[in-house]
């Protein structure tokens, strides 16, 4: 075996290196594990938001479904209540058969449309349903509620009559306990009260002026106010007869 024989020069650059080594080897040592503690640190830091962020991604995906379901459902109940407005979503609808035969739909004129007159389909109905049977004109109460009212079901005047027939509780509470109703301002029952007053004055009157100017004074006002004057007419009954005529002309019914 041979030995390798150092000349002067490369002896004092192994001196050199190792006296470099000796100075340096701490420094040297304690940046390498700084290195290695900031990459475990970073590691762990890393798998630990990853850790979190599955958690809270599922639980926002949750959430949105959860919102989205419940947006379709408010979505469909309002679609819903759109059909079948307040107030008029107060009553059962399941009227129907031989009693709605020659029933037609009505159109709310627009110039009263224009300033919140509405009556949606299963309002109409029901108030042709009551008419027949107390034996009192559709036309004349669809008239009667375009003058008394604009079709505004929640019109309300200074003396306190109310709703689509403008029906004040003071002149009609026996007739309200009579028919177990409590609120005008429920417009199915606000049409109940109207045409049994009215169905009560046609039984008491001949004509239709007649009655209208007793619906419109009270009876003891039309004696007071045009009859015993010598009237047999007045500017409301007017009204509503040119009324009445021209919604017979939109969906027919009883001509004078």
């Amino acid at each position: 075996m041979q030995t390798k024989t150092l000349n002067s020069e490369q002896i004092k650059r192994r001196k050199a290196m190792k006296r470099m080594w000796r100075r340096y080897n701490r420094h040297i040592m304690a940046a390498v594990a700084a290195v290695v503690l900031v990459t475990l640190i970073i590691s762990a830091t890393m798998m630990i938001r990853g850790g979190q962020n599955k958690p809270e991604t599922l639980a926002a995906q949750t959430t949105e479904r959860e919102t989205t379901e419940k947006t379709a459902e408010a979505t469909t109940e309002q679609a819903a209540g759109q059909q079948v407005p307040y107030p008029f979503n107060l009553m059962s609808q399941d009227w129907d058969g031989e009693s709605l035969q020659d029933f037609k739909y009505y159109e709310v004129p627009e110039e009263f449309a224009k300033t919140g007159g509405y009556m949606p389909e299963c309002f109409q109905k029901f108030t042709y349903i009551v008419c027949d049977n107390n034996g009192v004109d559709y036309a004349l109460v669809l008239a009667m509620i375009e003058v008394e009212s604009g079709y505004r079901w929640n019109v309300e005047s200074k003396e306190g009559s109310q709703g689509f027939m403008q029906v004040n509780v003071k002149w009609h509470e026996d007739r309200m306990d009579k028919l177990g109703i409590d609120n005008v301002k429920n417009p199915y029952f606000n049409i109940m009260v109207a045409v049994d007053f009215i169905k009560e004055l046609q039984g008491r009157f001949e004509t239709e002026e007649e009655v209208l100017t007793a619906y419109n004074y009270g009876v003891t006002g039309a004696y007071q106010n045009v009859w015993n004057k010598g009237l047999t007419e007045t500017e409301y009954s007017r009204k509503v007869q040119q009324a009445k005529a021209r919604i017979i002309e939109q969906i027919g019914g009883e001509k004078e």
